[in-house]
């Protein structure tokens, strides 16, 4: 069975092919995976707690200072890369609420790109 917890962060960005620092809002999604033998997958408490900081550290930042080329791709791999000791990490979804424009980020991406 798979669960996912929502969060939402606004951040600033300035990449190489669009002029000027702009903003966007985003909605990150990050499911878990597992047997809920004891009826939750992970408990919602539990879910908060690990995403609270990433959550955290991406809101209202400029994501320039947090990595090199601030693409959705590439928080989601900052994301990932955050919560990887979490058990049961499954995939992160990232969507630029503007535009309604994602990307997914999954246990496969980050088996190749040695990310667990």
């Amino acid at each position: 069975m798979k669960a996912f917890k929502q969060f939402n962060f606004d951040a600033a960005h300035q990449l190489p092919d669009w002029p000027g620092i702009h903003g966007h809002s985003y909605t990150a999604e990050v499911w878990f995976e597992g047997h809920a033998d004891n009826g939750y997958v992970m408990a919602e408490s539990t879910l908060r707690a690990a995403l609270e900081p990433v959550r955290k550290t991406l809101d209202h930042s400029n994501l320039n200072d947090l990595m090199e080329l601030p693409t959705s791709e590439n928080i989601a791999r900052f994301i990932w890369a955050r919560l990887k000791d979490v058990p049961g990490l499954y995939r992160v979804r990232v969507v630029r609420g503007s535009i309604g424009f994602g990307v997914e980020y999954d246990r496969e991406d980050a088996a190749r790109e040695g990310l667990i």
